[in-house]
């Protein structure tokens, strides 16, 4: 594999995620690599089965399959969002403290004592 295929695989998954994210239900993630990660292990593992077979799979363009990648980074992209939903990632409410012995307001032992 010469190195501009690889960077034309990474840029067209880079490319095809952010289509696919965008018109899925989705969101799109806020980090590049995650766009790009499903994507890219789609085409790549595309291509294994591609060059496997013996029939052809339509046409190519600089050492990638076109039809054979977009379905793979489409199924790609949707393991991503089901494994994304199942996992359901919640925004932090409320921060912890930084401190380890800090005193929280569930643990704060108070004492009356008389004021002299």
């Amino acid at each position: 594999m010469d190195i501009g295929t690889l960077l034309l695989m990474v840029a067209f998954a880079y490319g095809l995620g952010v289509l696919w994210y965008d018109l899925l239900p989705g969101v799109l993630s806020m980090q590049v690599w995650r766009v790009a990660a499903y994507p890219f292990a789609g085409i790549v593992i595309a291509e294994a089965l591609v060059t496997m077979s013996t029939f052809n799979v339509g046409p190519a363009f600089g050492g990638i399959h076109i039809l054979p990648d977009l379905l793979a980074t489409l199924i790609a992209v949707v393991i991503d969002w089901i494994i994304e939903t199942a996992r359901q990632p919640r925004a932090v409410e409320v921060p912890e403290r930084l401190f380890v012995g800090a005193p929280t307001t569930a643990t704060t032992v108070t004492t009356s004592r008389p004021v002299m």
